[in-house]
């Protein structure tokens, strides 16, 4: 399980990366991993606040 808090400090720096970016796909690119980053952040903090039982 990865730290959800690294994962929103990633997208916050490929955010931070893409406000500097002048070519508009390589933006659109970053931007699009900085919003998986936060899926991903947001599934891993349901998936520990939601723990499954194993027999």
């Amino acid at each position: 399980m990865t730290d959800p808090s690294d994962l929103i400090r990633r997208a916050s720096e490929l955010t931070e990366r893409a406000d500097h970016e002048d070519d508009p796909e390589t933006r659109e690119r970053l931007l699009r991993m900085a919003a998986y980053y936060v899926q991903i952040a947001e599934s891993e903090e349901w998936l520990a606040a939601h723990p499954t039982s194993r027999p």
